[in-house]
């Protein structure tokens, strides 16, 4: 399968980029695809051991770690060719056969962090600080616009997280549902070009996000920001409705016009006809390029016992010589860090 190189993206031209791909082109190549092997696995588990031994019961002493005191062996070749695939690939990987039943979860914790590290630099996933951030069932209400999507069961949107990249380590899957699904968001645009290029327009000027009442007091409670962005000869895009509906509904922000909504509807349509779905099993990783792809779960129902219940960790990692951030991204360069912000690392969300 040939795969295109990428060259300089215009505004108003198709889109030639490796990271251009529909769901089923996708899942017929393997290049995005990497499985753990015992080579890897065990100096993991045995680097693993030794570190959380040391470090006792307080996950936030990994905040102090350096990518230089964790010596990843022949897993920091595999990280290099995620990264590269992400970066300028497909934007999509996923790496299956991390042992978690062998694996306490500070010991996961350990390798997890220590992958992040070797990528870029761990933010901060809300006010709280936490650097490890828990996609669970909270309880949550998805239409709240103070709440976020990643704390309910529901069926979520099409979207990408404020960062760079975003790694997903699968925990506990969901009694039933939770099915992954990613589109690449350069294919949306192309899609777009070719049947609604009235549309552009609109989804190359901004549109209101609101920040979930995650600011501090006396700032602004939306921040805008363009669905299609050309820097720096890339297209790089920012999407996510449920934020933008939510911010165009703020009484300090203006109303979303009727070819705004029509706009982000119709990239909603395309992504779900051109998406690829996933089953994100117990010791998964899944990492997107959020300037490329776009990701969503299906809803899903949780086991009775707590402690079975869906929970995926998640990584946002800024990641040096990246796409250049979007001002969606660029909002959030920090990570989610207000004044009362403290950086820490749970290993349990307890609500």
């Amino acid at each position: 399968m040939t795969i295109a190189k990428r060259t300089e993206a215009c505004p108003g031209h198709p889109v030639i980029d490796p990271a251009d791909w529909t769901g089923d082109t996708l899942l017929a190549r393997s290049d995005w695809r990497y499985m753990a092997i015992d080579a890897e696995i065990n100096w993991l588990v045995d680097r693993a051991r030794a570190i959380a031994a040391h470090l006792g019961d307080d996950a936030s002493r990994l905040l102090d770690l350096k990518k230089d005191d964790i010596d990843l062996g022949p897993f920091a070749n595999t990280i290099a060719a995620m990264l590269e695939q992400v970066r300028d690939g497909s934007g999509i990987a996923l790496y299956r056969g991390l042992p978690m039943d062998d694996l306490s979860l500070m010991e996961a914790a350990v390798i997890y962090w220590a992958m992040g590290l070797e990528m870029g630099q761990a933010q901060s996933n809300n006010p709280d600080g936490d650097m490890i951030g828990h996609v669970l069932d909270a309880g949550r209400d998805y239409n709240d616009p103070r709440h976020r999507g990643y704390q309910t069961n529901v069926t979520m949107d099409y979207h990408c997280d404020q960062t760079d990249a975003v790694a997903l380590l699968c925990i506990n899957t969901a009694k039933t549902g939770g099915l992954s699904k990613v589109v690449s968001s350069v294919r949306l645009h192309n899609e777009i070009l070719a049947q609604r290029p009235d549309l552009m327009d609109v989804l190359t000027r901004p549109y209101c996000w609101t920040k979930h009442a995650e600011k501090d007091i006396g700032d602004r409670p939306y921040y805008e920001s363009p669905v299609f962005n050309f820097l720096e000869g890339k297209l790089c895009v920012a999407y996510g409705p449920a934020h933008m509906i939510k911010g165009h509904a703020l009484p300090e922000a203006p109303d979303m016009s009727e070819r705004q909504r029509e706009a982000i509807d119709l990239v909603a349509d395309l992504a779900e006809q051109h998406h690829a779905a996933m089953v994100l099993e117990r010791g998964d990783i899944q990492i997107c390029n959020n300037y490329t792809a776009l990701h969503t779960r299906t809803g899903f129902k949780d086991w009775p016992d707590p402690a079975r219940r869906r929970v995926l960790w998640r990584l946002w990692l800024r990641i040096q010589g990246f796409r250049p951030a979007t001002p969606y991204s660029a909002q959030w360069a920090d990570g989610v860090n207000l004044s009362s912000t403290r950086s820490q690392i749970r290993l349990i969300h307890d609500g």
